[in-house]
């Protein structure tokens, strides 16, 4: 019920969200422009540092990394920001009779504003130096809407637990960077064997990366990564 009295006040959540974003970029020369420079500096670099170690050649291990980087920082903003989503609203939780799930919907909506630009970007690198765009890149599409509606349930479940037991935000910092090296963002999850490909397989976020940028590369996702 909370779920969707909160959906359909749209436009509290997204006034909410746009309000955060300005203020994040508020006073800055480059204002929002910054979610594109830091987005392009560290493809970029982990292009030019990283594409030697890749099997892949430079333009498709640059279209692998640009695709998903984009949506492993939206995974890893539905944990940080799925810990502190109740504990930062605490004033208007206090002080209004709102659905609690206008805050998880404004936390999202905000890390999509950021995923949708970074996409843009992802896409003209794929169109530039990927191969051609296949039918199968349509995938993308509900394997996106897959890693919307669970990242709804992940930042209710996290911004009620971390409002009581406080270590777990400490603890989902300290995996997020654990994470960031297990998943195949850096590196391509076919060229790996042995413990550390098992290691990966174990990550739900392989498989999140996978739905999502397979399709966009050419390839079919595995059933096992949709099933994750």
């Amino acid at each position: 019920f909370d779920l969707v009295e909160g959906l359909r006040k749209k436009s509290v959540w997204m006034s909410f969200a746009w309000d955060e974003i300005q203020q994040r970029y508020r006073r800055s020369y480059l204002g929002l422009a910054w979610i594109v420079v830091s987005y392009l500096l560290f493809v970029a670099a982990i292009a030019i540092f990283f594409g030697g170690f890749s099997g892949l050649d430079g333009k498709k291990f640059t279209a692998h990394v640009a695709l998903n980087y984009a949506i492993f920082n939206f995974l890893i903003a539905s944990l940080s920001d799925g810990c502190d989503v109740f504990r930062s609203s605490r004033h208007w939780l206090k002080s209004s009779t709102l659905p609690h799930s206008i805050y998880v919907y404004k936390s999202i909506a905000r890390s999509l504003f950021v995923l949708f630009i970074n996409l843009c970007i992802a896409m003209i690198i794929v169109f530039l130096y990927a191969d051609e765009i296949k039918i199968i890149s349509l995938l993308a599409i509900p394997a996106l809407i897959i890693l919307i509606i669970n990242a709804v349930w992940v930042q209710m479940i996290l911004g009620y637990l971390a409002s009581r037991y406080r270590d777990l935000t400490h603890f989902i910092q300290s995996i997020s960077r654990v994470l960031f090296f297990i998943t195949p963002v850096l590196w391509v999850f076919d060229e790996r064997t042995g413990i550390v490909r098992q290691i990966s397989n174990f990550n739900p976020f392989t498989h999140a990366l996978e739905i999502f940028s397979a399709p966009l590369l050419g390839h079919y996702p595995s059933l096992l990564s949709w099933g994750v």
